[in-house]
């Protein structure tokens, strides 16, 4: 009876995996009370990985990886001579679209999983009987801004540009969105990685996280920014320091 009335009183939008897609964006208390009740998780992470795959495709392609070899030798002193370089110029290149795979089917999930069991973990430590289903739920739409919205738009621009520094592509600095767009030239990578984390996406995705945990977590809005904010932290950190160690 009780499940019947919660139906009744659920969106239109949040009756189904699909639905929620769009109903965590223009109704998200819906969309929120309705993954309390019943979690679900396929539909945002075939959406997230499908679109990782498309974007990172085209941005990988784009980039012109003889010119990143290079000017990565250059920084190394050299170790590589000219034939030597060919061959790893031609093998990067051979490789590349398998690298957006990897990406898009691999590690975007991965991270996906791993932001959902720092905020479990997170939530858990403040007192809530959340389950790690709900908080694998809530993370995928709550990102829903960041993975989807703002890579869509990515789309029309990368089609329509020939060429991608290595720096374009990491920060999604092309679309405008973010402070990296507005940084002089020769900012350094890690102050760009800085910078581009400052977005209009990420921030509708925390105010989403924050909002959607405080419903499934049974939370108050306070815990709910908290751990939201220190994930979120800790996601620049990591960001900020593959940088740091990336060679070029």
């Amino acid at each position: 009876m009780n499940d019947a009335a919660g139906k009744r009183q659920e969106g239109p939008l949040a009756r189904s995996g699909a639905g929620r897609l769009l109903g965590v964006l223009v109704a998200p208390g819906d969309t929120f009370r309705s993954l309390a009740a019943r979690p679900t998780w396929a539909a945002p992470l075939l959406l997230l990985v499908l679109v990782a795959v498309v974007v990172g495709w085209m941005a990988t392609t784009r980039i012109d990886m003889a010119q990143l070899i290079r000017h990565q030798n250059e920084v190394s002193g050299g170790q590589l001579n000219a034939e030597q370089l060919d061959q790893r110029i031609a093998a990067v290149n051979k490789f590349a679209p398998y690298l957006a795979l990897f990406q898009g089917l691999i590690v975007a999930p991965a991270v996906y999983l791993l932001c959902a069991l720092l905020c479990w973990v997170g939530f858990k430590m403040v007192g809530s009987e959340l389950s790690f289903k709900a908080a694998f739920a809530t993370t995928l739409y709550g990102l829903l801004p960041l993975g989807v919205v703002e890579a869509l738009l990515a789309i029309p621009v990368l089609w329509n540009r020939a060429s991608l520094t290595q720096d374009e592509a990491r920060n999604l600095s092309f679309l405008a969105d973010n402070l990296a767009a507005a940084a002089p030239d020769g900012t350094g990578r890690v102050a760009l990685a800085l910078l581009a984390s400052v977005n209009l996406f990420s921030l509708w995705a925390i105010v989403l996280l924050v909002f959607g945990y405080g419903m499934v977590a049974r939370v108050s809005r306070a815990a709910a920014a908290t751990v939201v904010a220190i994930v979120w932290l800790l996601g620049v950190a990591l960001k900020v320091a593959l940088v740091a160690l990336a060679p070029g």
